[in-house]
């Protein structure tokens, strides 16, 4: 890509919630901390990202975060929270380019990776040591289900409306993995999600 050729994108995708989040949660496939991957409020269905591109390429980011506190003031102030902060990016490729002018096609090859930062903490000046070295596993252990890393890849296609400020109606299809790992007094586990994902998209060119 070269600098001079970069135009600025911002883009919205929709992932209907469908039977297979509503099987997930009755599976009680859920994380019980609302803050994880598949809880739906740090990646909820419509979901917003923003980048550059050219007549061949795009990158593209997009940033969520979600935090839950709780703080007490009295005699013996206490503290307790946990959330996590979602960064990904995407590289998307034109086939054979992108081309201007209302009425157009795009259809491009798309992956993307992201990670999942995860926090979680308890703290209480009423803790004896031993309450405080049991609130600090317990809170390692929603850490360790709440953080992970992914990816996916697959193809999309838009439809140009407009020029020169162009709104592109489009979808998306691709195969999603989610890795997450969490520690065991004897070793560590490790948990793979690949799982199929479609999502329909609405983008402004400039």
């Amino acid at each position: 890509m070269s600098p001079a050729l970069w135009h600025v994108m911002l883009g919205g995708a929709f992932i209907p919630t469908g039977v297979g989040a509503l099987a997930w949660s009755d599976a009680d496939q859920l994380s019980g901390t609302l803050a994880g991957e598949y809880d739906g409020i740090l990646r909820p269905p419509l979901t917003v990202y923003a980048g550059w591109y050219d007549k061949h390429d795009a990158i593209l980011v997009d940033f969520a975060m979600v935090r839950f506190s709780t703080a007490t003031w009295s005699d013996t102030p206490s503290a307790e929270g946990l959330g996590a902060t979602r960064l990904g990016v995407d590289y998307r490729r034109y086939l054979p380019g992108a081309t201007a002018g209302p009425g157009k096609v795009d259809m491009y090859g798309d992956v993307g990776l992201y990670g999942i930062l995860p926090s979680a903490n308890d703290t209480s000046e009423a803790y004896t040591e031993e309450d405080q070295a049991s609130a600090d596993e317990a809170s390692g252990e929603l850490r360790a289900r709440i953080g992970g890393v992914g990816g996916r890849l697959g193809l999309g296609a838009g439809y140009r409306l407009g020029e020169p400020a162009s709104v592109t109606l489009g979808v998306r299809g691709a195969i999603a993995v989610h890795r997450a790992q969490s520690t065991l007094e004897t070793g560590y586990q490790v948990s793979v999600i690949v799982a199929p994902e479609a999502a329909l998209t609405l983008e402004f060119r400039r």
